[in-house]
C-alpha cells in the first residue's frame, strides 16, 4: 500500500497526517511527504482556486508541468491536513487514481468531492463524506511497556489561545505551585516568551527546561514516557490528544477560566467525561493522577482499529 501526504509547514497537521498513515499502515517512508513550497509546487491560493473552478484538468497540467517527478507516482492515499493544502492533495490524487483524505474541518465546496472528512465535530453538512472519530490521529502511538517513572511531573505548556488570555501572574503561579516538585516543562511555539522566561526564573532545585523547537521527537517522547504525572495547560488540545493517544491519563491545568467555549472545550469535556483525564485549577494539583490507567489505553487501541476500519472500507 502507498500513501502519500501532502503538508504544510504547521506540525500539527503534518502529525496528524503521519498519524493517520501509521494507523493505516505502519508506513514509515519519508519520500512520500510532501511540503508545499518545498517538494510540492503549487500556484498562489486565489489563482489556484481561480484556476480549478474554470478546469481541473487545465490545473492538473500546471501541476504536471511544476511537479513532474511527483504527480505521475501511483498512490492507495493522499492524506492532508490544513486548508492550503486541500487543492494540491485533491489533485495528486486524481492524477494517481488514489483516495483522498483529509483531516479536519472542511471549508471549501471542493472538498465534497473528497473520499473522506476525518473530523471530530458532529454537525457537519452531509455533502461531506465524514469519518467519524473521537481521537484525532498524531504521530504517537500507544505505549508496549510500562517504564518506570524517572522523574515525577512533566508539564506540557501553550499559549493563548482556544479561548484563553493568559496574563503574567498566571504563569507565576504555575512556577510557585511546581516549585518544589521534580518537573520537566516542555514549553509550544504559542509559549510567549515572559511566560518561559518567567518560569526559569522562578524555578526550583530539581526542574529542568525542554524547548520544543530544539528538542527531537524521540527525546520528547522519551520524556513523555519516564515521568508519573502528566500535565498540559488547558489551551492546548493538540498537545493533550497526543498524550493520550500515547495511552496516557492527562492531568489538565486550566490556569484561568476561558474567556469564550469553543469546539475545543467540547472535546476536553467530552474525555473528561470518559475518564481519561482530569481538570483542575492550581489548588487542585494533590488531585492529579497518575499516567497509567488502562482505560485510557483500551479507549485509544479501540478509537485506532475503528477509524483504520472506517479508511480501509474506501479502497
Amino acid at each position: 500500500m502507498k500513501i502519500a501526504i501532502v503538508a504544510d509547514k504547521k506540525a500539527g497537521h503534518l502529525s496528524q497526517c503521519l498519524g493517520l498513515r501509521d494507523i493505516i499502515h505502519n508506513y514509515k517512508k519519508e519520500k512520500d511527504v510532501f511540503i508545499l513550497g518545498k517538494d510540492l509546487f503549487f500556484l498562489p491560493g486565489f489563482i489556484e482556486r481561480a484556476i480549478t473552478l474554470i478546469s481541473e484538468k487545465l490545473y492538473l497540467f500546471v501541476m504536471r508541468l511544476m511537479n513532474p517527478s511527483v504527480v505521475d507516482f501511483k498512490y492507495d492515499f493522499v492524506l492532508c491536513s490544513g486548508s492550503r493544502t486541500v487543492i494540491p492533495a485533491y489533485l495528486l490524487a486524481k492524477s494517481s487514481g488514489a483516495k483522498v483524505i483529509y483531516i479536519g474541518t472542511p471549508k471549501f465546496r471542493l472538498m465534497k468531492k473528497f473520499d473522506g472528512i476525518v473530523s471530530t465535530k458532529k454537525d457537519i453538512s452531509k455533502v461531506y463524506k465524514i469519518i467519524s472519530t473521537d481521537l484525532p490521529p498524531t504521530k504517537f502511538s500507544p505505549y508496549i511497556n510500562i517504564q518506570p517513572a524517572i522523574k515525577q511531573s512533566l508539564i506540557l505548556i501553550g499559549g493563548d489561545g482556544s479561548g484563553y488570555d493568559y496574563g503574567e501572574s498566571d504563569w507565576y503561579r504555575l512556577a510557585f505551585e511546581f516549585k518544589n516538585i521534580n518537573t520537566t516543562f516542555v514549553n509550544s511555539r504559542r509559549t510567549p516568551k515572559f511566560a518561559w522566561d518567567n518560569l526559569k526564573e522562578n524555578s526550583g532545585l530539581n526542574q529542568t527546561f525542554l524547548d520544543l523547537e530544539d528538542t527531537p521527537f524521540e527525546k520528547l517522547q522519551d520524556a513523555i514516557d519516564t515521568h508519573s504525572h502528566i500535565f498540559v495547560t488547558a489551551d492546548s488540545t493538540s498537545m493533550i490528544v497526543e498524550i493520550l493517544t500515547r495511552g496516557y491519563f492527562v492531568n489538565v491545568i486550566e490556569l484561568r477560566g476561558p474567556i469564550k467555549r469553543e469546539h475545543h472545550h467540547e472535546i476536553i469535556s467530552s474525555f473528561e467525561d470518559k475518564g481519561l483525564l482530569r481538570i483542575l485549577r492550581l489548588n487542585q494539583l494533590h488531585l492529579s493522577e497518575d499516567k497509567y490507567q488502562e482505560k485510557v489505553k483500551e479507549f485509544v487501541v479501540a478509537e485506532r482499529d475503528a477509524l483504520k476500519s472506517k479508511v480501509l472500507d474506501l479502497l
